[in-house]
Formats: structure tokens, C-alpha cells, sequence
């Protein structure tokens, strides 16, 4: 036989705070109330009202500001399975209608379980059969990552901690090509928003390349591609793919990639991803700029020259250079190293970084 008065449901009954260490990290302004604050409250600010058999009453996840919504949304997600199942349903219709009201995105939970209530008060009874518990997702199963994907909240528990965006990450550099594209950038993209969150750097790999804030170079090269494809496929859709080509300058990255997509589909040019094209996303996103592009030149293994350098190894090795290169090369490079330098392939400019260490 169930019983209420001894579980923890919402923040008030967190004495340990066991809940609130995981949602802190979520939204660390949130404000919790004084127990005077709570009792001052009427029934109607709770989602849920019990009435015991003993006909004494709780009043469980209060709901009459912003944020004792947020908490008690939050709360209702780890605790709905110690309901009763009438219970739970009547918590979270008043949950989601608070969670409306002050534009709050509604925890899975209480999407799932919510159903229409005349009020908030719930009678207990004998032989009560407790709500379904709702599993915590498993990151390393395909089956969670739609959930993810498509709803923040739903990913934030997901990815309480940052251990659990580098298993999501790590998950996705394994598992990616077993998922359509357009559910590849959206799981991307939520890894690299809840990693924002945690304070954790841009996730790298796969992930950063299915999400990112940049254009790439190449976006006009995979764009040719298509219009290639179209002469023998459906000469008719040039037009629309030359109108897309010409918002990159109006969209984000990512609107761009899922406009691009869309017209793919359409064209049945998706068929091709993986031969002769390159899927959306990884044709639309590119790496994070350079902050010191102008300032500092790569080499083939990423090592980096500022201008200065440049200039100080032409000076002092020209005789190695024009040996391996040609005078007339070495000649060009002592009047402008920088934009010789730029257009040499990437192990010259390596055999060159090598000239200024001494390790060729």
C-alpha cells in the first residue's frame, strides 16, 4: 500500500537535498521558498492536494510563481513514479498548465502523465497502484536519442553532468551513421548546448561536426554539386536551389543545413549522401574560425607561425629553402612571405616550419 507522507516529491520534502544538487546545476538563480513563505500558500497555488484516508491534507509541488514552477516540474520528473497513478496525473495537468503560463518547457513526465482535472485535489484510498516510474535514458542506446534530440528538458537529465556529455559524444562518434542526418545534427546540437551549459568547452569530433556556429568554406563547392546532379534529375528545381544558396547570408548554420535538407528530399537528392554528395550538415558547417587567422600560418601537422617567424626562417635559412624550392621560389618568398607562404601545399609549409627548429 502506498504511502505519502514519508516520500520525497517535491523540494520541500528534499531534506537531504538529494534532487536539488541535480538541478542546481541547471539553473543556479532559482529561488527556493521559506517554510513560512510555503505556509503562508493556499491549495490552489499547489499542483496536487491529498486528502488523506485519516482525512489530514498535503499539499505537494507548489506552483504560484515562476519559479517554485520550475522546481516543482524538475521534481515531478525524478519522483512522478512514487505517485499514485491518479495522483500523478492530477500533478501534472497543473503542472503543465503553470509551466504555460510562465512559458516554462514541460518535463517529459509531465507531458506524458498529464490528463485533464476539474482540480487539484486527489483522494487516497486502499490497493493504490503507483504511476509507471519513467527510466532514466540509457545515452548509449539509439532508442534515446530522439528523446534527446527533441526535447532540452528531457536532454538536460539525460546529461546531468559532464561525464554524461562526453558518453553522449562518444556515443555519437560510434553510432552516427546508424541515424538518419537531420536526427544527427539535432542530437549534435543538443550535446553542444547542454555541454554550453555545464561550462565544458565545444565538443570536438563528430559532434562539432554535425554542430556548429560557422559556415563552411566548401558550402558553394557542395551547392555546385547538387546543381550538377539536377541537370540529369529534375532541371525544373535549379531555381529553388539557387534561391536557398542565396539565404546563407539571412540564416544560422543550422536553419541553413535543414533548408538544404528539405530541398534534398524533395529533389531526391538524398539518395546520393554518402557518394556523390555530402549530407547537409557536414557540407554547411565548418570549424571554429581561427582567432588569429592574419596573424598566425599553419602547417600540415597544425604547428603555427606568426609573420614574424616567417619572416626571421626566410632570412636566415633562404639557401635551405631555395634548395629544396627553387631560387626563384626562395626569391618570391623574401618579397612577400605571407602570401607565397598561403600558397604552398601543406608539406612544404611543414618542411618550412622544420627550416625555423632545426629539425630538417
Amino acid at each position: 500500500m502506498l504511502k505519502l507522507s514519508n516520500q520525497i516529491l517535491d523540494v520541500y520534502d528534499d531534506v537531504m537535498h538529494e534532487g536539488i544538487r541535480k538541478v542546481a546545476a541547471l539553473n543556479p538563480q532559482i529561488s527556493v521558498m521559506t517554510p513560512s513563505e510555503r505556509s503562508s500558500l493556499k491549495d490552489r497555488d499547489f499542483a496536487l492536494t491529498v486528502i488523506t484516508k485519516k482525512a489530514s491534507k498535503l499539499n505537494k509541488f507548489p506552483i504560484h510563481n515562476p519559479d517554485d514552477t520550475w522546481l516543482s516540474n524538475h521534481y515531478f520528473e525524478m519522483n512522478s513514479h512514487k505517485l499514485p497513478e491518479g495522483a500523478a496525473k492530477v500533478a501534472a495537468f497543473h503542472i503543465k498548465k503553470a509551466c504555460e503560463k510562465y512559458k516554462i518547457e514541460p518535463a517529459r513526465a509531465v507531458k506524458l502523465l498529464a490528463k485533464e482535472a476539474s482540480s487539484n485535489i486527489f483522494f487516497e484510498s486502499d490497493n493504490l497502484q503507483p504511476a509507471q516510474k519513467l527510466i532514466e535514458p540509457d545515452l548509449t542506446k539509439i532508442a534515446a536519442v530522439e528523446d534527446v534530440a527533441n526535447n532540452h528538458t528531457h536532454a538536460q537529465y539525460a546529461m546531468a553532468t559532464p561525464a554524461h556529455v562526453k558518453v553522449a559524444s562518444e556515443f555519437f562518434e560510434k553510432q552516427a551513421a546508424k541515424m538518419p542526418p537531420d536526427l544527427r545534427h539535432k542530437y549534435a546540437a543538443a550535446i553542444q548546448i547542454r555541454a554550453r551549459e555545464l561550462g565544458m568547452p565545444k565538443q570536438a569530433g563528430l559532434v562539432g561536426k554535425y554542430a556548429s556556429d560557422h559556415y563552411s568554406p566548401l558550402v558553394d563547392a557542395h551547392l555546385r554539386s547538387r546543381a550538377s546532379l539536377l541537370e540529369t534529375a529534375d532541371p525544373t528545381l535549379r531555381g529553388t536551389l539557387e534561391k536557398i544558396a542565396k539565404l546563407k547570408t539571412e540564416l544560422s548554420p543550422s536553419q541553413f543545413a535543414q533548408s538544404l535538407h528539405a530541398f534534398d528530399k524533395k529533389a531526391k537528392l538524398d539518395r546520393y549522401y554518402g557518394g556523390h554528395l555530402t549530407d547537409p550538415f557536414l557540407a554547411t558547417f565548418g570549424k571554429e574560425p581561427d582567432p588569429y587567422a592574419g596573424f598566425r600560418y599553419k602547417t600540415a601537422s597544425d604547428r603555427s607561425l606568426t609573420a614574424e617567424e616567417l619572416r626571421s626562417i626566410i632570412g636566415s635559412r633562404f639557401d635551405k629553402i631555395a634548395e629544396y624550392f627553387g631560387r626563384q621560389v626562395a626569391e618570391e618568398m623574401r618579397k612577400d612571405p605571407i602570401a607565397i607562404f598561403d600558397s604552398l601545399p601543406n608539406d612544404a609549409k611543414e618542411m618550412i616550419a622544420s627550416f625555423g627548429d632545426g629539425t630538417l
